[in-house]
């Protein structure tokens, strides 16, 4: 039985994983460890399947849920809890288009650049079909020029019912207001009413895509944000300490 005083839930991109790579040998043994004594979600901006292609799948069906499409797709055990959906203006597919044309990015493109989830868009004027290596010279890139923040603040501004965070490295992640990750704070919160919740994510700060999950789990209170900026920092903070019944504790 898992003690259930604390409740962990972890992001997947950057936190449990490299972005968009799969979680390495070493830190899935670390982390099954982990789970088989703590009550343990995972959540992601990504769909079911591409956390399925990043995960063991002892570890997908292993943990107590997972969060998928920013917290609008819910599996537990391997089985579908819940998926909600939403279809997006074509104005906004436009606007998007447009973004993608006239970029300054002065690399090479790819393809799938306009990724429909469930609840939700994941934009990327770089395309998410691109290398690994590609996606580090956007980032590089972009954390230069701001390309992605401008087009996040344009988007708010013209787009009012909508909620667009900097997704990973290089996207954006657009959810209709109440579709994205403080979704999860709530239905986490439901399911275990007294316990303490831990989130650790590497987007908390404000605009990125794990801030609306740590607001809202602040304001509904009993709960700690951990920020982390890779899964070797994660294990750092969440190792080495134990309570008495040898359950990990978070630092």
């Amino acid at each position: 039985m898992h003690k259930e005083n604390q409740i962990y839930i972890f992001d997947m991109d950057g936190t449990l994983t490299p972005a968009r790579l799969p979680m390495t040998k070493e830190f899935a043994a670390w982390f099954r460890a982990f789970a088989a004594g703590n009550a343990v979600y995972i959540v992601s901006g990504s769909d079911a399947a591409k956390i399925k292609s990043q995960l063991p799948e002892d570890i997908f069906n292993g943990v107590d849920g997972i969060y998928a499409s920013m917290g609008n797709e819910f599996y537990k055990k391997g089985e579908t809890i819940y998926r909600k959906d939403f279809e997006p203006e074509p104005r906004l597919i436009a606007v998007l288009e447009e973004y993608r044309k006239n970029s300054s990015y002065p690399g090479r493109f790819f393809s799938n650049y306009i990724e429909r989830r469930c609840g939700m868009l994941n934009f990327s004027v770089l395309g998410r079909d691109c290398p690994y290596e590609e996606r580090e010279k956007y980032k590089f890139w972009d954390d230069k020029y701001g390309e992605r923040i401008n087009m996040q603040r344009e988007l708010k501004k013209n787009f009012p019912g909508l909620d667009i965070s900097l997704g990973g490295h290089i996207s954006l992640d657009i959810v209709p207001d109440g579709y994205g990750k403080e979704q999860v704070a709530e239905h986490l919160r439901a399911m275990h009413r007294r316990g303490k919740i831990i989130f650790a994510g590497d987007r908390t700060e404000k605009g990125g895509n794990d801030y609306t999950l740590a607001h809202r789990l602040r304001r509904l209170g009993n709960s700690k944000i951990v920020k982390v900026r890779n899964p070797q920092e994660l294990i750092k903070k969440f190792s080495g300490r134990y309570d008495k019944t040898k359950k990990f504790a978070c630092k």
